[in-house]
């Protein structure tokens, strides 16, 4: 039976959340961190990425596009030394990658049907129908014969040696 609620079972109802929301400024800027991430894995360079995103990246700076510009490559260059900027950077590259599989394959199976030896060795373990040297184990074959009728017309490997034998003592008379 319950009783009386307790101090403290409302007291995450009563107490204010001590946990502060994002202000729109930090997701902001945590927005224009991953765009300045997804174009670095797409390829882009520092100087081409702070021409484009360089009002996003500074705009607190009134100055004119060039000096923008070269406040945003000093941003970007100081999100580079940090680990979690490079994590961002890393994972919209495997993602780019990841997309572009279907090209890659279609690239090595060009160039085996060219004649490249190792593209199409390359090509033929990523199918599953070769692998190097070394690395499968010979395949085990079981031959199970259990349950499978024995024709009609075949005689018994016993009674085919006992005949060669008798017939071997015939000739020795």
């Amino acid at each position: 039976m319950a009783g009386q609620a307790q101090p403290d079972d409302n007291k995450e109802l009563t107490t204010k959340s001590t946990d502060k929301l994002p202000t729109p400024r930090t997701v902001r800027r945590k927005h224009v961190r991953e765009l300045a991430a997804r174009l670095y894995g797409r390829g882009y360079s520092r100087s081409q990425i702070a021409r484009l995103m360089a009002p996003q990246i500074c705009p607190w700076s009134r100055e004119g596009p060039r000096k923008m510009a070269l406040a945003a490559q000093r941003r970007l260059r100081t999100w580079e030394q940090e680990e979690s900027f490079r994590d961002l950077i890393y994972k919209q590259a495997v993602v780019e990658l990841d997309m572009d599989s279907p090209a890659i394959l279609k690239g090595i199976a060009g160039k085996a049907k060219r004649g490249r030896v190792d593209a199409a060795r390359l090509a033929l373990e990523l199918t599953g129908r070769h692998s190097p040297k070394g690395d499968a184990a010979p395949a085990q074959v079981a031959v199970v014969i259990q349950g499978v009728p024995r024709p009609v017309g075949v005689q018994a490997v016993g009674a085919i040696e006992s005949s060669v034998v008798e017939v071997e003592e015939e000739d020795e008379d």
